[in-house]
């Protein structure tokens, strides 16, 4: 059997299964791995071995740990929290609202990070607020679209993980190394509220500006959003301090999040709409998704090595593509377009083992490597033809497909805007990472 006969039958069984069939991402890995073996002659019971092996792993706890304490925190209505807290820092400037969203998608993603939840939670506070301002549907729904993915680049981040996990990088580090594009993003978000709301607003009556009630305004604003900011600051410290592991922090905000889950419960007790053991099974669906993913994927990764897939690709790559500069151009375009239609995690576990190498021989770092993967899916998002975020964000802001595609025209912008300046510009990505060493 030859590697490109073993990658045509993974890559065609894999699309049947995976796009025809309608099969979750985990069991099309799973069926594409078995062929490849049974055309192959290789012992199938050699299988549960590897899925075993993907799940073997220390640092893989961290994920059910952070998932549940997202879960927790997203259903204890931190969100109208966090927005008046930051509403209460940006004041009354035209396009408030919108830099404000941006803000608190920014915040909400951090806690929970899962761009899906942040759409539903912020985008269910912020959307009447932006209808009362005149906001065109479509562009509140392009917005909400392309924030929604911020919290995966600002740590913690469950694909972060994944992808040390594939890599077998520093977590903190691959953490790390995302939060200069989110900064990109921001920023070029504020300018886009601007230039296509802010400036049409009306400019607000002169206010006599007193800075101790600025102050007291401020002050109060944080003592109310306390329990939510104790999360990131208990993550942050309990890492960056040295006090423990990634998977020990996960652990301990984990014991944080029920904590406050049940205080709130006796405190305001028609404030939580669900049980505990409904968060329980929410975490859990979750939780397992990605196990099943990360068991078949190390299974598709041994297969691969078994084939001589690996290093059929690596030598098709190198013998095609001469430069450094070639090769960074043709994974963004790859990871780009997987982006718009394939889960992240899924991507980072299948690529990762793939590709890695060979960028490693052109002088790419891992983290650099992961860094441009990463933003470059979240991207995808927001990228058409399938665009997740853009489906979710016009049932909740009552839009048109078509309407905000044309208002997320300029976001996608950004997007590329952070994409080269991420590929291009190693040293800015690595300065955050260094920041924190």
């Amino acid at each position: 059997m030859s590697a490109l006969s073993a990658l045509l039958v993974f890559l065609i069984s894999f699309a049947i299964v995976a796009v025809f069939c309608k099969m979750p991402v985990s069991f099309a890995l799973g069926t594409s791995s078995l062929l490849v073996l049974a055309y192959g002659g290789f012992q199938l019971v050699t299988v549960p071995q590897f899925a075993f092996s993907g799940l073997d792993s220390f640092a893989l706890l961290a994920i059910p740990f952070y998932i549940f304490a997202g879960v927790l925190m997203e259903y204890s209505g931190i969100s109208k929290m966090l927005i008046d807290w930051v509403k209460s820092f940006v004041g009354h400037v035209r396009g408030a609202t919108g830099i404000i969203t941006t803000c608190a998608c920014m915040a909400f993603g951090v806690l929970t990070g899962s761009a899906m939840a942040t759409i539903s939670a912020i985008g269910k506070m912020m959307v009447p607020e932006m209808e009362k301002e005149g906001y065109p549907h479509g562009y509140t729904s392009a917005l909400l679209a392309a924030t929604c993915f911020l919290g995966i680049l600002i740590p913690p981040s469950v694909p972060g993980i994944m992808y040390a996990l594939a890599s077998g990088a520093k977590i903190s580090e691959i953490w790390m190394s995302t939060i200069g594009p989110a900064f990109i993003f921001a920023i070029g978000y504020f300018i886009i509220n601007y230039w296509r709301i802010g400036r049409h607003q009306t400019k607000p009556e002169k206010v006599e500006f007193h800075f101790s009630t600025k102050a007291m305004e401020i002050g109060k604003s944080t003592i109310y959003a306390i329990p939510a900011l104790l999360m990131p600051i208990i993550i942050y410290g309990s890492i960056y301090g040295g006090l423990c592991t990634v998977t020990e922090a996960g652990a301990v905000s984990c014991v944080y999040g029920i904590i406050y889950f049940f205080a709130l419960k006796v405190i305001r007790r028609t404030q939580i709409q669900i049980t505990f053991w409904r968060c329980c099974a929410i975490a859990g669906a979750s939780t397992a998704t990605i196990g099943l993913l990360n068991a078949f994927s190390a299974v598709a990764g041994k297969v691969m090595t078994l084939a001589g897939i690996s290093s059929f690709l690596s030598n098709l790559i190198t013998e095609n593509i001469a430069s450094k500069a070639g090769f960074l151009l043709m994974i963004n375009i790859l990871f780009l377009f997987m982006g718009t239609f394939m889960d992240i995690n899924a991507t980072i576990l299948i690529m990762t083992p793939l590709l890695l190498p060979v960028a490693q021989t052109y002088g790419i770092s891992a983290v650099h490597f992961g860094a441009i993967m990463i933003v470059n899916m979240c991207v995808g998002f927001l990228t058409p033809p399938f665009a997740v975020g853009i489906f979710v964000s016009t049932k909740i802001a009552h839009s048109t497909f078509g309407d905000t595609l044309k208002e997320a025209v300029p976001f996608m912008g950004v997007g590329l805007i952070a994409i080269i300046i991420t590929t291009l510009c190693p040293g800015y990505v690595d300065f955050f990472m260094h920041l924190f060493a």
